[in-house]
């Protein structure tokens, strides 16, 4: 007789948050319903509710991260298509308007592939860019390295708020600072942090946020936006134009914000969804979700640590709950992470992630590049039993991994 097969368990909310929260769908499934119309496309009122619904969100994102205007939380597809337009907008328009000086980017070792791969798409074109190592055991970065690689040519400096392989949150109040100092603007990647932990970018120095919807802040998949702060849109060039459904006697892009950097229609139901969920966050607080993240966060640590899982694992990153965020990534020294997820996964129901995580030079740091990690993320759903849950089966995987490596030496 075979066993039930155990009931599924997720742990990849650094990939998606699951489950969303309550009013999420029902907000969409209403704008499906009742409305279907594109916010700018017409004056009859379904038209007018959409658009009301789409500032709604942008309010209420903007709160979230204390902006200073509304108008410039500017909807993208995902962090991803942000990070893209923050890039290419900032070298297009320092190329406009320098076109024989060279162009020279800071990024980080502890960045995604979303900042990696367009800088080096733009190197084909003369864009210089320089990545500044992170702590082999920390995943830290040194603001004053930043500072040291800033030169008269550079013309943006990126960084990864924090790290979708080891948790590790950079400090990104005082590179903000140096930034300012030096008069050069500053992008933070917010796809682990906007949700999870407050996150201010006036107090932060920060020129532009890109961010996902789908991830801490648990909107449906789709959805994303950058934040520009007033006066950066002077530097960044458009990266698409088209129909906004504003200016539409002229055949130019309206350089008014939202506008400008919002061509087509835009993604309204999953925008309503985004801004259900942002609301929920709103009345539930970003400092109790961040509090009650921590507690998972220990809890997490403790169980690993009773399990004695730290004898046989490395964990990458910080070993408290400061200074990360919900992100635990795990090397075995044997067994690779794609077999580790694999085995949770088919024994006991757990869905994590395994593998290098869109992040070489993460785990280029960390000296995993070959065999990546096995990745638990945390979210604001899960449990203290389902974390007991989580660290038991890790833990019985890596047990019989052990009993069949001391049979082989034996036979």
């Amino acid at each position: 007789m075979t066993s039930p097969m155990p009931s599924r368990l997720y742990f990849d909310n650094a990939a998606t948050s699951f489950p969303k929260p309550p009013g999420v769908f029902d907000a969409m499934a209403r704008y499906a319903a009742d409305l279907g119309a594109t916010n700018g496309r017409g004056a009859y009122a379904e038209a007018m509710e959409c658009g009301r619904l789409i500032r709604e969100c942008r309010e209420r994102l903007c709160r979230l991260f204390h902006g200073q205007s509304a108008e410039h939380v500017v909807f993208t597809l995902n962090t991803t298509d942000a990070l893209n337009l923050a890039i290419k907008g900032v070298v297009g328009a320092r190329l406009a308007a320098r076109p024989r000086d060279e162009v020279h980017v800071i990024t980080t070792a502890m960045d995604h592939n979303s900042v990696l791969r367009p800088l080096n798409a733009l190197s084909t074109r003369g864009v210089r860019w320089t990545c500044i190592p992170a702590d082999p055991d920390t995943g830290l970065v040194e603001p004053d390295d930043i500072r040291r690689a800033i030169e008269d040519r550079t013309a943006l400096v990126a960084v990864n708020h924090a790290s979708n392989v080891s948790g590790t949150i950079q400090p990104v109040a005082a590179i903000g600072r140096v930034c300012a100092d030096k008069g050069v603007p500053f992008l933070v990647d917010a796809a682990q942090t906007l949700g999870h932990v407050p996150v201010d970018v006036q107090e932060a120095d920060i020129d532009l946020l890109a961010f996902p919807g789908h991830k801490g802040l648990m909107g449906p998949l789709g959805t994303g936006g950058l934040y520009i702060r007033p006066g950066v849109e002077r530097m960044l060039a458009t990266c698409r134009e088209g129909g906004t459904g504003s200016g539409s006697d002229k055949d130019t892009q309206p350089a008014t914000l939202p506008d400008r950097y919002e061509a087509g229609s835009l993604n309204a139901m999953g925008i309503v969804g985004l801004g259900a969920a942002a609301g929920y966050i709103l009345d539930h607080g970003m400092a109790m979700i961040a509090d009650h993240e921590r507690h998972l966060m220990g809890l997490f640590l403790d169980a690993v640590d009773a399990s004695g899982l730290h004898k046989t694992l490395r964990m990458l990153g910080p070993p408290t709950p400061q200074g990360r965020v919900g992100v635990f990534s795990f090397v075995h020294p044997s067994m690779p992470s794609a077999e580790i997820a694999a085995a949770l996964e088919r024994d006991h129901g757990i869905l994590v992630r395994g593998g290098v995580h869109c992040a070489p030079r993460a785990h280029g740091t960390f000296g995993t590049i070959k065999g990546g990690a096995v990745r638990f993320s945390l979210g604001p759903f899960i449990s203290a039993e389902d974390i007991r849950r989580a660290v038991a089966a890790l833990s019985d995987v890596c047990g019989v991994v052990k009993r069949i490596s001391r049979a082989r030496a034996k036979a």
